[in-house]
């Protein structure tokens, strides 16, 4: 199948917006779910564009959701849905997560209100499917006070999350510290991008090869 970047190209149906560079992120991240019977979750799809690429991407076995706040984009085709609703509204997501089960990739193309984008995560990664991936886009409002942004600002979400990388570490610390993120087995920061990987803490086995001194 096509590279996420070909199939945007080529596309001709719905409207779709999307930096460049996410494209490389995408294939990165996501092509080992290609012709899998995943579930992808998308905040903010205004006229549904992505979530026929993402359908075009995964393949037929995939059943793609959107969540938007406006009327308008609501819409179905065969494997789409569009729930209409509020990302900070948790009972609204509660919903939807009853609906469609656990997604096993969640992308928040949202708001972008800093408050909004961690409200929605905090709630949403527990739900996530193991070994899930949650994609945070458009970080560079971070740093825009009209979105809550600002290098020093305490809401900045690149900020917040970049103090939960021990959290990828919880089995080799004694601290009493409580992690923020449980199960995070990776977290990636890209020009305007955060995935973080989801997995359940496993024994790690350490190996070692012997070759005899000579």
């Amino acid at each position: 199948m096509s590279s996420f970047e070909n199939l945007f190209i080529s596309h001709n149906n719905r409207y779709s917006s999307k930096w460049q560079h996410y494209f490389e992120i995408y294939d990165r991240h996501l092509s080992h779910l290609k012709h899998k019977p995943i579930v992808l979750l998308e905040i903010g799809v205004s006229q549904g564009g992505p979530l026929q690429l993402w359908k075009k991407y995964f393949g037929t076995q995939s059943k793609i959701y959107g969540i938007d706040l406006n009327p308008k984009s609501r819409f179905y085709e065969d494997q789409i849905e569009v729930f209409i609703g509020d990302q900070t509204d948790t009972v609204f997501l509660n919903h939807v997560i009853n609906n469609i089960g656990r997604p096993d990739v969640i992308i928040d193309d949202g708001s972008h209100i800093q408050s909004h984008v961690i409200k929605t995560f905090d709630f949403l990664f527990p739900h996530l499917a193991d070994n899930g991936i949650y994609i945070i886009e458009d970080c560079h409002t971070s740093y825009w006070p009209r979105f809550e942004g600002g290098v020093n600002s305490h809401l900045n979400v690149v900020d917040i999350l970049s103090r939960t990388a021990h959290d990828v570490n919880t089995k080799w610390y004694n601290e009493p510290r409580t992690p923020k993120i449980k199960q995070l087995n990776s977290i990636h920061f890209y020009d305007s991008v955060i995935v973080l990987e989801k997995r359940p803490k496993q024994f790690t086995r350490h190996m070692v090869t012997y070759r005899d001194w000579e």
